[in-house]
């Protein structure tokens, strides 16, 4: 409980410092944060709305337990800087857009677009016996048609699995 709490401190002192060096620091109140154990592979998203006036982000708390401080640092400002260019800029703009990345430029973030947290054991599994075992991996949903009696290859080697070579 406590580390959640000092996680949610530190996720509003990013929210606030994107915020202010885009000169929307007005909006802090109105930007709620959840946690959202469904995201397997999303690190987080964010959401605006202009009417009422709201935002949210969302963060997956299994990637955010694997991620560095960095990383954290980092997806929080991304999914801030969304909020904040949907509100200067209107819900029409690309989501990745110019006014994005402009907002990221402004608190001296670099803009990529996705994270680079290994998800294997979240939402993949490796591939026990493969020869590129330090690479393969297989999605749950795959594992899931392999048990049904699908066949699965490696996308990797080209090697046939079995359920028996999957490390759960």
């Amino acid at each position: 409980m406590k580390k959640r709490l000092a996680d949610s401190e530190r996720i509003r002192e990013w929210i606030d410092f994107a915020l202010d060096r885009n000169d929307v620091s007005y909006l802090s109140s109105m930007i709620r944060v959840r946690w959202n154990k469904r995201f397997t592979r999303r690190f987080a998203d964010a959401a605006y709305r202009n009417c009422p006036l709201r935002g949210r982000i969302r963060i997956s708390p299994m990637i955010w337990e694997r991620a560095t401080p960095e990383q954290r640092r980092d997806t929080i400002i991304h999914e801030a800087c969304h909020i904040v260019a949907y509100h200067l800029h209107g819900l029409a703009i690309k989501p990745h857009g110019i006014e994005w990345r402009q907002a990221m430029e402004s608190c001296g973030v670099e803009p990529v677009v996705t994270h680079n947290v290994d998800l294997v054991g979240i939402n993949s599994l490796f591939v026990r016996e493969c020869p590129q075992s330090s690479r393969c991996c297989v999605s749950r949903r795959k594992l899931a048609a392999l048990k049904r009696g699908e066949l699965l290859h490696c996308t990797i080697c080209g090697r046939r699995v079995d359920d028996k070579a999957v490390e759960v």
